[in-house]
């Protein structure tokens, strides 16, 4: 739903609320100004990690998805890139 007090502040920011309403009829609200992984929030190399994991080990396996994961983590000391591409095909 649009929100004009949110759509003001767009692109500057990209703000969200989530609302969690309980049965009981509790609310819990919370607010971010600007999504995670964006540049003024990046994320850590372990949430990096997790999300890849978790995007792409029903894809390539999850032991191959680790191996990727390093490689690409560490690809500017790589001599060479073929594996990057042995590492991205699906078995």
């Amino acid at each position: 739903v649009a929100n004009e007090e949110f759509e003001a502040l767009f692109p500057k920011f990209q703000p969200s609320r989530v609302t969690i309403t309980t049965n009981d009829g509790k609310e819990y609200s919370t607010r971010v100004d600007v999504p995670k992984g964006d540049p003024r929030d990046p994320m850590t190399e372990e949430e990096i990690a997790v999300k890849f994991t978790a995007l792409g080990g029903d894809v390539i396996g999850n032991d191959q998805c680790k191996k990727l994961q390093k490689f690409i983590m560490n690809i500017d000391t790589a001599d060479r890139l073929d594996e990057l591409l042995a590492l991205t095909t699906a078995r």
